[in-house]
């Protein structure tokens, strides 16, 4: 049944009579292909695919019946609420396990000592060899001093070589390893930023 403006209203007072008669029917308000509102005893086509109301025996509307993209959008948006609450959920253990593990500040930056011993004995060692590739590497332009003309030895042409070879490999080893202090102490400035109001809501709460 198609609702114009008088058959609604004369709608309207049916359904207030009937709550008044203590009926519990409901009734299905829903658009139609034309957009007209059309009311019904029970849940059509039409109701499905373009939406509307039950209307209670009391005259209230009892809930929305939702298009299927709005039942698709309904379910993304519960989906995204409930994949929100998990990563919120996610984020306070992990929030939990960093405060156990790092419970200070004092903590967290003995941590970070840890982390860097390795790379800095690396770049230690590195450097010692360094040196010692520089003091032959002017042993050996004494040595080629005695062949002022050329060309020199081929032992002593293979360790100016060697040397090269040698110091390159020392330098890339202590360009990487700062390249990994570099990182962890970034990683352990994150960490400090995060676990900075932590700290301060477990002082306050103590």
């Amino acid at each position: 049944m198609k609702l114009t403006p008088p058959r609604f209203r004369a709608l309207s007072f049916c359904l207030l009579l009937s709550a008044a008669q203590g009926a519990h029917a409901d009734i299905y308000l829903c658009r139609d292909a034309n957009g007209t509102l059309v009311s019904s005893d029970r849940l059509t086509n039409d109701c499905l695919t373009y939406g509307g109301r039950v209307i209670g025996s009391d005259g209230t509307v009892r809930r929305r019946i939702l298009t299927a993209k709005e039942q698709a959008q309904a379910a993304q948006e519960t989906e995204a609420a409930q994949s929100l609450a998990r990563q919120q959920r996610e984020r306070q253990r992990e929030d939990r396990a960093l405060l156990l593990r790092y419970p200070n500040e004092a903590a967290l930056e003995q941590a970070r000592l840890n982390d860097l011993d390795r790379p800095n004995a690396l770049i230690r060692d590195a450097k010692k060899q360094l040196a010692a590739l520089e003091r032959q590497l002017k042993q050996l332009n004494i040595d080629a001093q005695f062949y002022p003309q050329g060309p020199l030895p081929l032992e002593l042409r293979t360790k100016f070589d060697e040397n090269k070879v040698l110091t390159q490999q020392e330098n890339t080893l202590i360009s990487g390893q700062n390249a990994e202090i570099a990182r962890i102490n970034r990683e352990y400035d994150a960490l400090r930023a995060r676990l900075k109001p932590l700290w301060a809501r477990a002082a306050s709460a103590r």
